[in-house]
Protein backbone atom coordinates (compact mmCIF):
# COMPACT_ATOMS: atom_id res chain seq x y z
CA UNK A 1 0.00 0.00 0.00
CA UNK A 2 1.29 3.31 -0.81
CA UNK A 3 2.13 6.01 1.75
CA UNK A 4 -0.39 8.92 1.62
CA UNK A 5 2.45 11.66 1.73
CA UNK A 6 3.82 10.12 -1.85
CA UNK A 7 0.55 9.65 -3.59
CA UNK A 8 0.04 12.05 -6.76
CA UNK A 9 -2.50 15.16 -6.23
CA UNK A 10 -1.86 15.35 -2.44
CA UNK A 11 -1.28 19.54 -1.52
CA UNK A 12 -1.99 19.81 1.99
CA UNK A 13 -1.43 16.83 4.37
CA UNK A 14 -0.84 17.14 8.56
CA UNK A 15 -2.02 14.99 11.26
CA UNK A 16 -1.26 15.74 15.44
CA UNK A 17 0.71 13.31 17.79
CA UNK A 18 -2.90 12.06 19.08
CA UNK A 19 -4.39 10.80 15.71
CA UNK A 20 -4.02 6.83 15.34
CA UNK A 21 -4.50 5.68 11.89
CA UNK A 22 -5.09 2.30 13.47
CA UNK A 23 -7.44 3.40 15.29
CA UNK A 24 -9.59 5.40 12.77
CA UNK A 25 -12.50 3.42 14.14
CA UNK A 26 -12.53 6.50 17.14
CA UNK A 27 -13.07 8.98 14.80
CA UNK A 28 -15.30 11.26 12.73
CA UNK A 29 -14.15 11.87 9.28
CA UNK A 30 -15.52 14.46 7.53
CA UNK A 31 -15.15 15.26 3.54
CA UNK A 32 -15.88 17.92 1.01
CA UNK A 33 -15.38 17.68 -3.07
CA UNK A 34 -15.17 20.88 -4.93
CA UNK A 35 -14.21 20.53 -8.50
CA UNK A 36 -11.18 19.02 -9.00
CA UNK A 37 -11.13 19.36 -4.89
CA UNK A 38 -11.69 16.59 -2.33
CA UNK A 39 -11.20 17.90 1.08
CA UNK A 40 -10.91 16.03 4.58
CA UNK A 41 -10.62 16.35 8.13
CA UNK A 42 -10.44 13.64 11.37
CA UNK A 43 -12.32 14.95 14.10
CA UNK A 44 -12.05 12.70 17.88
CA UNK A 45 -15.71 13.44 19.03
CA UNK A 46 -15.32 12.81 22.24
CA UNK A 47 -12.44 15.54 23.11
CA UNK A 48 -13.76 17.68 20.18
CA UNK A 49 -10.33 17.72 18.28
CA UNK A 50 -9.86 18.45 14.82
CA UNK A 51 -6.78 16.03 14.60
CA UNK A 52 -5.78 15.63 10.99
CA UNK A 53 -6.27 17.46 7.81
CA UNK A 54 -5.63 16.44 4.33
CA UNK A 55 -6.47 18.40 0.77
CA UNK A 56 -6.26 16.80 -2.74
CA UNK A 57 -6.28 18.67 -6.18
CA UNK A 58 -6.77 16.58 -9.31
CA UNK A 59 -6.60 18.77 -11.90
CA UNK A 60 -7.37 16.92 -15.06
CA UNK A 61 -10.89 15.53 -12.93
CA UNK A 62 -13.09 18.15 -14.50
CA UNK A 63 -16.25 16.68 -14.11
CA UNK A 64 -17.55 14.51 -11.49
CA UNK A 65 -16.92 11.46 -13.31
CA UNK A 66 -13.13 11.73 -13.39
CA UNK A 67 -13.05 13.16 -9.94
CA UNK A 68 -14.89 10.17 -8.79
CA UNK A 69 -12.10 7.68 -10.56
CA UNK A 70 -9.51 9.58 -9.01
CA UNK A 71 -11.53 9.21 -5.14
CA UNK A 72 -12.01 5.27 -6.12
CA UNK A 73 -8.45 5.43 -7.00
CA UNK A 74 -7.51 7.24 -3.52
CA UNK A 75 -9.36 4.72 -1.99
CA UNK A 76 -7.41 2.15 -3.12
CA UNK A 77 -3.75 3.67 -2.47
CA UNK A 78 -4.62 5.47 1.01
CA UNK A 79 -2.60 4.12 3.97
CA UNK A 80 -6.07 4.82 6.67
CA UNK A 81 -9.03 6.35 4.19
CA UNK A 82 -10.98 3.17 4.36
CA UNK A 83 -10.05 1.55 7.17
CA UNK A 84 -13.35 2.60 9.08
CA UNK A 85 -14.68 5.62 11.27
CA UNK A 86 -16.89 5.96 13.63
CA UNK A 87 -19.01 8.47 11.77
CA UNK A 88 -18.50 10.03 7.55
CA UNK A 89 -20.07 13.04 6.64
CA UNK A 90 -19.30 14.18 3.44
CA UNK A 91 -20.34 17.53 1.38
CA UNK A 92 -21.05 17.34 -2.78
CA UNK A 93 -20.53 20.66 -4.23
CA UNK A 94 -22.68 21.18 -7.24
CA UNK A 95 -25.05 23.75 -8.87
CA UNK A 96 -27.70 21.30 -9.67
CA UNK A 97 -30.00 22.70 -6.92
CA UNK A 98 -33.13 24.14 -6.34
CA UNK A 99 -34.72 24.96 -2.56
CA UNK A 100 -38.41 24.19 -2.29
CA UNK A 101 -40.32 24.86 0.90
CA UNK A 102 -40.76 21.77 3.34
CA UNK A 103 -44.81 22.00 3.75
CA UNK A 104 -45.37 21.85 -0.19
CA UNK A 105 -42.61 18.94 -0.45
CA UNK A 106 -43.35 16.02 -2.09
CA UNK A 107 -40.38 13.15 -2.04
CA UNK A 108 -42.07 11.38 -4.77
CA UNK A 109 -41.82 14.51 -7.28
CA UNK A 110 -38.34 15.58 -6.31
CA UNK A 111 -36.36 14.71 -9.31
CA UNK A 112 -39.72 16.58 -11.07
CA UNK A 113 -39.05 19.66 -8.65
CA UNK A 114 -35.40 19.63 -10.04
CA UNK A 115 -35.72 19.15 -13.67
CA UNK A 116 -38.21 21.94 -13.56
CA UNK A 117 -35.11 24.48 -12.94
CA UNK A 118 -32.44 22.03 -13.72
CA UNK A 119 -31.17 20.06 -16.44
CA UNK A 120 -30.47 16.32 -15.53
CA UNK A 121 -29.30 13.46 -17.04
CA UNK A 122 -29.88 9.62 -16.75
CA UNK A 123 -26.76 9.88 -14.71
CA UNK A 124 -28.26 12.52 -11.93
CA UNK A 125 -29.04 11.16 -8.81
CA UNK A 126 -31.83 13.60 -7.02
CA UNK A 127 -31.04 14.34 -3.17
CA UNK A 128 -32.53 16.43 -0.19
CA UNK A 129 -31.96 17.64 2.85
CA UNK A 130 -33.71 19.59 5.49
CA UNK A 131 -33.13 23.03 6.33
CA UNK A 132 -34.04 23.34 9.04
CA UNK A 133 -33.48 27.04 9.68
CA UNK A 134 -35.78 28.51 6.75
CA UNK A 135 -38.07 25.29 6.76
CA UNK A 136 -37.45 23.86 3.43
CA UNK A 137 -35.45 20.93 1.59
CA UNK A 138 -32.33 21.84 -0.09
CA UNK A 139 -33.07 19.37 -3.64
CA UNK A 140 -29.98 19.31 -5.49
CA UNK A 141 -28.70 16.24 -8.25
CA UNK A 142 -25.12 13.95 -7.59
CA UNK A 143 -23.52 12.08 -10.50
CA UNK A 144 -23.99 8.26 -9.92
CA UNK A 145 -20.45 7.62 -9.96
CA UNK A 146 -19.47 10.35 -7.20
CA UNK A 147 -22.09 8.58 -5.15
CA UNK A 148 -21.25 5.48 -5.70
CA UNK A 149 -17.24 6.40 -5.04
CA UNK A 150 -17.96 8.46 -1.76
CA UNK A 151 -19.58 5.13 -0.79
CA UNK A 152 -16.60 3.24 -1.23
CA UNK A 153 -15.84 5.08 2.45
CA UNK A 154 -18.45 3.77 4.11
CA UNK A 155 -21.89 2.27 3.18
CA UNK A 156 -23.61 4.18 5.69
CA UNK A 157 -21.67 7.68 4.85
CA UNK A 158 -24.04 10.94 5.12
CA UNK A 159 -24.29 12.59 2.10
CA UNK A 160 -24.70 16.34 1.60
CA UNK A 161 -25.44 19.72 -0.92
CA UNK A 162 -22.56 21.95 -0.02
CA UNK A 163 -24.79 24.77 0.80
CA UNK A 164 -26.90 23.08 3.26
CA UNK A 165 -24.14 23.29 5.98
CA UNK A 166 -23.31 26.35 5.31
CA UNK A 167 -26.84 27.61 5.27
CA UNK A 168 -27.83 26.17 8.62
CA UNK A 169 -24.56 27.81 10.00
CA UNK A 170 -24.92 31.01 9.06
CA UNK A 171 -28.53 31.19 9.60
CA UNK A 172 -28.27 29.99 13.11
CA UNK A 173 -25.29 32.49 13.91
CA UNK A 174 -27.43 35.24 12.74
CA UNK A 175 -30.80 34.63 15.04
CA UNK A 176 -31.41 37.35 17.78
CA UNK A 177 -29.64 40.10 15.43
CA UNK A 178 -32.39 42.60 14.55
CA UNK A 179 -29.95 43.50 11.43
CA UNK A 180 -29.52 42.54 7.65
CA UNK A 181 -26.49 40.22 7.18
CA UNK A 182 -24.65 38.89 3.95
CA UNK A 183 -22.21 35.82 3.80
CA UNK A 184 -19.81 35.52 1.01
CA UNK A 185 -18.37 31.93 1.17
CA UNK A 186 -15.82 31.84 -1.58
CA UNK A 187 -14.56 29.06 -3.80
CA UNK A 188 -12.85 28.25 -6.67
CA UNK A 189 -14.30 30.42 -8.92
CA UNK A 190 -17.19 30.53 -7.36
CA UNK A 191 -18.98 32.18 -4.24
CA UNK A 192 -22.34 30.87 -2.32
CA UNK A 193 -24.31 34.08 -1.42
CA UNK A 194 -26.71 33.82 2.15
CA UNK A 195 -28.30 37.00 3.01
CA UNK A 196 -30.59 37.21 6.22
CA UNK A 197 -32.90 39.44 7.93
CA UNK A 198 -32.32 38.36 11.80
CA UNK A 199 -31.71 35.02 10.92
CA UNK A 200 -34.99 34.47 7.89
CA UNK A 201 -33.69 33.63 4.50
CA UNK A 202 -33.94 36.54 2.21
CA UNK A 203 -31.78 35.10 -0.63
CA UNK A 204 -29.13 31.67 -1.19
CA UNK A 205 -26.96 31.26 -4.62
CA UNK A 206 -24.28 30.96 -6.57
CA UNK A 207 -22.23 32.96 -8.65
CA UNK A 208 -19.17 32.28 -10.98
CA UNK A 209 -16.71 34.98 -10.86
CA UNK A 210 -13.39 35.60 -12.42
CA UNK A 211 -11.90 39.06 -11.35
CA UNK A 212 -12.53 41.12 -8.18
CA UNK A 213 -14.97 43.26 -9.87
CA UNK A 214 -17.09 40.38 -10.81
CA UNK A 215 -17.23 39.77 -7.16
CA UNK A 216 -18.53 42.95 -6.01
CA UNK A 217 -20.26 43.37 -9.19
CA UNK A 218 -22.99 40.34 -8.16
CA UNK A 219 -22.72 41.75 -3.78
CA UNK A 220 -23.97 45.21 -5.22
CA UNK A 221 -26.16 43.73 -7.64
CA UNK A 222 -27.97 41.77 -5.04
CA UNK A 223 -28.15 44.47 -2.51
CA UNK A 224 -30.01 46.79 -4.73
CA UNK A 225 -32.51 44.07 -5.25
CA UNK A 226 -32.45 43.81 -1.95
CA UNK A 227 -32.96 46.96 -0.95
CA UNK A 228 -29.85 47.29 1.12
CA UNK A 229 -27.02 49.72 1.62
CA UNK A 230 -23.64 48.93 1.02
CA UNK A 231 -22.61 51.59 3.73
CA UNK A 232 -24.58 50.03 6.51
CA UNK A 233 -24.19 46.36 5.25
CA UNK A 234 -22.88 43.29 7.40
CA UNK A 235 -20.86 41.25 5.33
CA UNK A 236 -18.76 38.25 6.06
CA UNK A 237 -16.58 36.66 4.74
CA UNK A 238 -15.44 32.63 4.68
CA UNK A 239 -13.63 30.29 2.22
CA UNK A 240 -10.30 30.16 0.76
CA UNK A 241 -9.24 33.70 -0.23
CA UNK A 242 -6.65 35.84 1.23
CA UNK A 243 -7.82 39.26 3.11
CA UNK A 244 -5.64 41.39 0.66
CA UNK A 245 -6.65 39.39 -2.62
CA UNK A 246 -8.14 41.90 -5.10
CA UNK A 247 -11.35 39.88 -4.40
CA UNK A 248 -11.51 41.43 -0.81
CA UNK A 249 -10.01 44.63 -1.45
CA UNK A 250 -12.82 45.50 -4.41
CA UNK A 251 -15.56 45.07 -1.44
CA UNK A 252 -14.06 47.34 0.68
CA UNK A 253 -14.34 50.00 -1.36
CA UNK A 254 -18.23 49.90 -1.26
CA UNK A 255 -19.18 47.72 1.85
CA UNK A 256 -17.69 49.90 4.46
CA UNK A 257 -18.46 46.68 7.66
CA UNK A 258 -16.72 43.33 5.87
CA UNK A 259 -15.54 40.55 8.93
CA UNK A 260 -13.99 37.61 8.60
CA UNK A 261 -15.45 34.13 9.43
CA UNK A 262 -14.15 32.55 12.73
CA UNK A 263 -14.23 28.81 13.26
CA UNK A 264 -17.17 27.23 15.16
CA UNK A 265 -16.84 27.81 18.93
CA UNK A 266 -16.21 24.22 20.96
CA UNK A 267 -14.13 22.74 18.77
CA UNK A 268 -10.36 22.52 19.12
CA UNK A 269 -7.74 22.27 16.10
CA UNK A 270 -4.42 20.62 16.02
CA UNK A 271 -1.18 23.00 15.00
CA UNK A 272 -1.48 21.82 11.81
CA UNK A 273 -4.38 23.92 11.33
CA UNK A 274 -2.86 27.14 12.04
CA UNK A 275 -1.11 27.26 8.48
CA UNK A 276 -4.38 28.68 7.02
CA UNK A 277 -6.38 31.77 8.39
CA UNK A 278 -9.70 30.80 10.23
CA UNK A 279 -12.41 31.79 7.80
CA UNK A 280 -10.67 28.67 5.26
CA UNK A 281 -12.71 25.44 5.40
CA UNK A 282 -15.34 27.04 6.91
CA UNK A 283 -18.16 25.04 5.23
CA UNK A 284 -16.16 21.76 5.94
CA UNK A 285 -16.32 22.71 9.87
CA UNK A 286 -19.92 23.63 9.42
CA UNK A 287 -20.29 20.15 8.64
CA UNK A 288 -19.67 18.91 12.06
CA UNK A 289 -22.33 21.52 13.95
CA UNK A 290 -24.75 20.20 10.99
CA UNK A 291 -24.26 16.68 11.90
Amino acid sequence: MAETSKLPGLQISFRDNAFDPNATERYCLVVQTDRERLTLAVLDNISNDFLAFESWFFKKAVTDAQLAEQIERLCTDHEWLINGFKRIDAIVTTEKFTFVPAPVFDSAAAREYLAFNIPLTENDVVRNDILRQTDARNLYAIDRKLENALCRLSSSIRIRHHFTPLMEKVLSSAKNQNEKKMHAHIRQGQFDLIVSDNGHLLLGNVFTFYSGEDFIYFLLFTAEQLKLNPEKLDLEISGEVEEQSSVILAAKKYVRNIRFAERPSGLRFAEGFNQFPQHYHFNLFALHFFS
